[in-house]
């Protein structure tokens, strides 16, 4: 219930901000632009939107995530907005001094804003009628809180880059492993199994013949030669000797 007051404050003071803009002295420009503010309408504008700041700041975290998801376009974006940096700002003091500039068919409130931890500049979209559409709330980091944030950062960069080195260094030093890896990984797959076959039996013994003896000698051929031609009665040019075989056979010892 305490949540539900709070964003009906907001919205009856953005309500009081849209009737400070319409019901106040104003006058449009030569050029028929938005109209021009004076300062009261400006004073209130600021007094108004410092309220909404301060109702902003004081929503617990499950009215932001609630305000986040709403259908409302710049309730959502006042929420994001404190929900970025209400933690480096911490409880909301005080709105010191605010200014309106018109910038591209827009009204821009910026208001410079005290807060527990440091001042920060929210910074309210408004259209030409005075509804808002979005805000922004920028914190205002010291000199040396701006130099510890650049250091912190250039520490995690460099680290993160030393890391990948040693990273790299240590995959590369791997390397030398690979090939033989590779090589004993090609051995293991290029050597077939190997199948016993059973052996063949023995080829029988065959008993080699009796080398016939062959006899070539001139003298005794031209002899032989010469008593067939004389029992055939015919001359040694009508037959040819060619080879002398000596027989086994004894029939000359049956005569």
């Amino acid at each position: 219930m305490k949540q539900t007051w709070k964003k009906l404050i907001g919205l009856i003071l953005i309500g009081v901000c849209v009737l400070a803009m319409t019901a106040c002295g104003s006058s449009k420009d030569s050029t028929g632009g938005l109209k021009k503010l004076d300062d009261a309408t400006v004073d209130s504008l600021v007094e108004s939107f410092g309220s909404v700041v301060g109702n902003i700041a004081n929503l617990d975290e499950e009215s932001i995530a609630s305000l986040m998801e709403g259908d409302d376009a710049f309730s959502a974006s006042a929420a994001s907005a404190w929900d970025g940096a209400g933690e480096d700002l911490g409880t909301y003091v005080e709105t010191t001094k605010g200014e309106v500039e018109d910038k591209d068919g827009s009204y821009i409130l910026t208001l410079t804003c005290t807060f527990e931890k440091r001042s920060a500049d929210c910074i309210f979209t408004l259209d030409k009628n005075g509804n808002p559409l979005s805000v922004t709330i920028d914190p205002q980091y010291s000199m040396g809180e701006k130099m510890a944030q650049a250091g912190q950062n250039t520490l995690l960069g460099v680290g993160t880059v030393f890391v990948m080195l040693i990273f790299l260094c240590f995959v590369i030093s791997l390397m030398k492993y690979i090939p033989g890896f590779v090589e004993s990984f090609g051995k293991k797959k290029a050597v077939p199994e190997e199948i016993q076959v059973p052996a063949a039996p023995a080829a029988p013994v065959i008993p080699e013949a009796a080398e016939e003896e062959v006899v070539d000698d001139g003298e005794l051929i031209a002899v032989i030669a010469a008593a067939i031609a004389v029992s055939e009665n015919t001359s040694t040019d009508s037959f040819v000797v060619r080879s002398i075989r000596k027989s086994t056979k004894r029939n000359w010892q049956r005569a």
